[in-house]
């Protein structure tokens, strides 16, 4: 199984579009490719975070269902319009094994 989390700083005063965004674009991806993608925030630490987590069964699943997501136009567009809600050169992902 390969887990893939990204984390992202919130920018400032930015928490209800950031989640607008959020909402809208694991919508999209779970509505046109049928990936599912959950949401999280902190409940400890820095709660001006968001964390996206998909589950894949191995790293050819994850390889074509992110290919899928990173060439989508209508994902990418929505994604270029929610820059500004994030801290710039904060966001960080993941991939992991299960072991």
């Amino acid at each position: 199984m390969i887990t893939w989390i990204r984390s992202a700083t919130i920018a400032p005063g930015k928490t209800g579009e950031a989640f607008a965004f959020v909402r809208s674009a694991t919508k999209l991806i779970k509505h046109k490719h049928n990936i599912m993608i959950a949401v999280g925030r902190p409940i400890a630490g820095n709660p001006n975070r968001v964390f996206w987590r998909s589950e894949h069964a191995d790293m050819a699943e994850y390889e074509a269902d992110h290919r899928k997501i990173s060439t989508d136009g209508e994902f990418l567009q929505i994604m270029r319009e929610a820059g500004p809600c994030f801290v710039a050169e904060t966001t960080h992902d993941e991939i992991l094994q299960s072991v």
